[in-house]
């Protein structure tokens, strides 16, 4: 009997130990998941694994390559990009988890490596395991747009480190990045993240080409000639002390191609497009950490930088932009020149007219190379001549109005008119006349793919234009008669002059 209840105690102690064992791992499990940081806990898990590990910690080597430079957060590894792409050629035939995205239906699926999960790769030649893993940390401090550091980890037999370092990083990894942008075909175009300061990137598809430029031939071939020398004299930079860089000017009325030109260039060079809005750069060191953070073989844009607001210089307000009292009529079509004084919020922003000039052309211009800087402007007469001084503004790009030359080009796209017709005559007549944009007259030309309709359209078009014009001139001169007469009837009263009314005018 005593020995039968000494049992049931027991068992009773046993589960009584086991439910209290239970309660207080789940306890602690609880307070370990909400309270210790995520890389303590990392730090913890890997010290666990190699001690249960079957390789020993001293025998193994790890590489970890960020995803951003650990010296300047901002700045890309390009190493890292080199891994991403170069795994995505071997990941679906072992991998048992991936990423996919897809940009356009037209393309491919664009797969990718999965958080926490490994790649084994085995080289062909020396037989060495590689164990790639993607590691997604949540950041505290120096985050990306999503609050995560992403980075690849590198694991393999310590015995073989100078194999792996040396040979298999730089010469395969990295060399297939290299040929792989050699002939990319994708071109992405990045803006600031409104979060903070980096960058948001999506693929660029925009199909417009030289060819469907509407340009005079001679001016477009030496636009192309001139890209072309730019991208071939990558020694002769160097050999001169030069960053090897390019700056274009783009200036003229809007609809005249400004934006359809750089769309251009994009596709003819394969360049990725950095779209900078200064409304969003606080200060000059935010405006320094985006140009870190771009890549070589890009185009940095800053449009319309004669409506930006908060430019001015430290230094001196006798040449600095003043935007906020213009009083002229916004016949340019400015975007954003009144509305922008509203806007409150950038009314702390610190960039200055000497911090964008340091970003084009200063010391830390120099951080990449191949690389074009293109402004575009609607009035170039508002811009402060320490930006368009050689050396910043290398080729000054004025984009017109319409000429025949032109519109026979966007004709010829439009409705595949190769040969003269009978409307041609008018037309260029008209044009001497009447100053059109492109944008204009190709809005005309796409409201018929009958090439008579389509070309009547735009001689209606411009006959209104004309003699809105010669309305518009002759009731300047009719103010300006009523001011001189008015000015001599109340000459003898002392009255004061009143002002000439009639100026230049046009369309």
């Amino acid at each position: 009997m005593t020995t039968t209840m000494n049992n049931i105690f027991s068992t009773a102690s046993l589960f009584t130990f086991y439910a209290s064992l239970t309660a207080i791992l789940s306890l602690f499990r609880q307070f370990y998941t909400q309270f210790v940081p995520d890389i303590v806990r990392h730090y913890i898990a890997s010290k666990i694994n190699q001690v249960f590990s079957n390789r020993s910690p001293k025998s193994s080597f790890t590489l970890v390559v960020n995803e951003n430079d650990h010296n300047y957060d901002m700045a890309k590894n390009l190493l890292y990009a080199a891994c991403k792409a170069y795994l995505t050629t071997k990941l679906r035939s072992t991998a048992t988890c991936l990423t996919g995205s897809i940009m356009n239906l037209d393309e491919p699926i664009s797969y990718g490596i999965a958080q926490g999960e490994e790649f084994v790769e085995t080289l062909e030649k020396d037989g060495i395991k590689i164990v790639w893993k993607f590691v997604c940390r949540n950041a505290q401090g120096k985050e990306d747009e999503n609050g995560h550091r992403k980075s690849f980890e590198l694991c393999f037999d310590i015995a073989f480190k100078t194999e792996v370092l040396d040979v298999h990083i730089p010469l395969v990894v990295v060399k297939y990045y290299q040929e792989m942008n050699k002939t990319k075909k994708k071109i992405n175009l990045y803006s600031k993240d409104s979060r903070g300061p980096s960058w948001n990137s999506v693929q660029f598809s925009h199909p417009f080409t030289f060819d469907a430029l509407a340009l005079e031939p001679t001016f477009k071939q030496c636009i192309i000639d001139d890209l072309d020398k730019f991208i071939e004299r990558k020694e002769f930079y160097k050999k001169v002390g030069k960053a090897w860089k390019r700056g274009y000017l783009l200036y003229g009325p809007p609809g005249t191609g400004k934006s359809s030109l750089i769309a251009a260039m994009a596709n003819y060079l394969k360049y990725d497009i950095y779209d900078i809005q200064l409304s969003r750069v606080h200060d000059d060191a935010v405006l320094r950490r985006l140009m870190l953070s771009t890549q070589s073989k890009s185009i940095l844009v800053i449009e319309d930088i004669d409506c930006a607001t908060g430019l001015s210089r430290d230094y001196s307000n006798d040449n600095a932009f003043d935007f906020e009292n213009d009083e002229s009529d916004d016949e340019y079509g400015c975007r954003g020149s009144r509305v922008a004084s509203k806007d409150t919020s950038n009314t702390d922003s610190k960039l200055s007219l000497s911090g964008v000039l340091n970003f084009i052309d200063g010391l830390w211009s120099c951080c990449a190379d191949e690389r074009i800087i293109i402004l575009t402007t609607n009035r170039k007469e508002k811009l402060d001549k320490a930006l368009l001084r050689p050396g910043r503004m290398d080729m000054h790009i004025h984009m017109s109005y319409l000429t025949m030359n032109a519109f026979k080009i966007l004709v010829n796209k439009y409705l595949c008119v190769t040969e003269e017709h009978s409307l041609f005559k008018e037309i260029e007549r008209l044009l001497e006349t009447v100053n059109v944009t492109p944008a204009q007259v190709a809005e005309e030309l796409l409201r018929s793919d009958n090439v008579d309709v389509a070309l009547s359209n735009v001689v209606d078009m411009l006959k209104k234009r004309l003699n809105r014009l010669e309305r518009l001139k002759n009731k300047g001169n009719d103010k300006s008669r009523k001011s001189l007469k008015g000015h001599e009837l109340n000459k003898d009263e002392g009255a004061e002059k009143m002002p000439d009314t009639c100026g230049d005018i046009s369309e």
